[in-house]
């Protein structure tokens, strides 16, 4: 039985992973820090190794004897672009660095990255893995730093890199921040159209490049087909909620102080100035035939049916 090493086992995608790893048959070995909670782990048979993706000496025995690692974990928000280099990059660095010492054998290196890394499309064409490279944000500049450290080991660790477009589902706290304010029954308008995609199709996209022959160092796009704006998102999820919302149209420099100040009383909050420069785009459509033609990669989810099972289990848990 293979087994697979997951960092950031715990996270939104890093835990779903695990279930549909171990729903396939493998081994799994989670990678996790010693303060995190692991309540979406609970009762799972994994192996828990404690360790820092930023920190290699606690990552050595955690690479030893396993066949594939998907590399999850990641920093999402930072105080600066030091702090997101120190775990995106520097993290992706140590963990390759531990693989190189302790498990040359590796099978697989499964980067989890983000459309971030590449920016946004300025001519509303999609964006393609080809695509040259020019991140407006901290996160997405030091996700593509973690990708080029990836690609340079290519012919030594065999790699897949999976950018990931917006994800959204059960788990995920910042498409619940949205949703929240959808219950205040406002709904806020602003960017443009993105790509987007439910978490249990990003998990299918892992398992197709673990199991596929794939050539090192390959980059695909994931996504769901088709493209929308919070306009189209919000009016399908207020079904869901079933409240009469306010739609609100939010420019660009009211968000960027409302983030401003947020970041002041709440340093660390997911609606930082940073974010802002993502989500204020125009364009965030990808091309995702690559996926398909090369490793069979199609999405089963709509976005109906997994913002619907997406709010439900908000419902559940009393987070909405």
């Amino acid at each position: 039985m293979e087994k697979v090493l997951v960092t950031g086992a715990n996270g939104f995608i890093g835990s779903h992973l695990v279930e549909g790893l171990l729903h396939k048959g493998y081994q799994v070995r989670a990678l996790v820090r010693r303060t995190a909670d692991l309540k979406w782990l609970a009762g799972l048979p994994v192996d828990l190794r404690y360790g820092a993706i930023s920190e290699l000496n606690t990552l050595l025995s955690a690479v030893e004897n396993v066949d594939f690692i998907c590399h999850t974990a990641g920093a999402t928000k930072a105080k600066t672009v030091a702090d997101f280099a120190l775990v995106n990059y520097g993290g992706t660095q140590n963990l390759l660095t531990a693989c190189l010492q302790k498990n040359p054998e590796l099978k697989r290196f499964v980067l989890f990255s983000t459309l971030a890394a590449v920016g946004p499309s300025e001519s509303n064409q999609s964006i393609t893995e080809e695509k040259a490279c020019f991140p407006v944000s901290n996160y997405g500049t030091t996700k593509l730093q973690a990708e080029s450290a990836v690609s340079e080991l290519k012919d030594k660790i065999p790699s897949v890199i999976l950018r990931l477009s917006a994800i959204y589902g059960p788990r995920d706290k910042e498409t619940l921040t949205y949703f929240k304010f959808m219950k205040r029954r406002i709904r806020p308008i602003f960017g443009g159209t993105f790509s987007i995609c439910y978490v249990k199709d990003v998990v299918n996209a892992a398992l197709l490049a673990l199991e596929k022959n794939i050539a090192s160092g390959t980059i695909y796009n994931i996504s769901s087909p088709g493209c929308y704006t919070f306009d189209e998102l919000s009016a399908i999820a207020a079904q869901f909620l079933n409240k009469k919302t306010l739609r609100i149209k939010l420019p660009t420099f009211f968000l960027m102080l409302y983030a401003s100040l947020v970041k002041k009383f709440s340093p660390n909050a997911i609606l930082s100035p940073d974010k802002m420069k993502e989500l204020t785009q125009k364009c965030w459509v990808c091309d995702t035939k690559k996926a398909q033609d090369e490793f069979g990669f199609i999405t089963h989810y709509s976005l109906e049916d997994g913002l619907r099972e997406t709010i439900e289990w908000y419902q559940r848990q009393g987070w909405l």
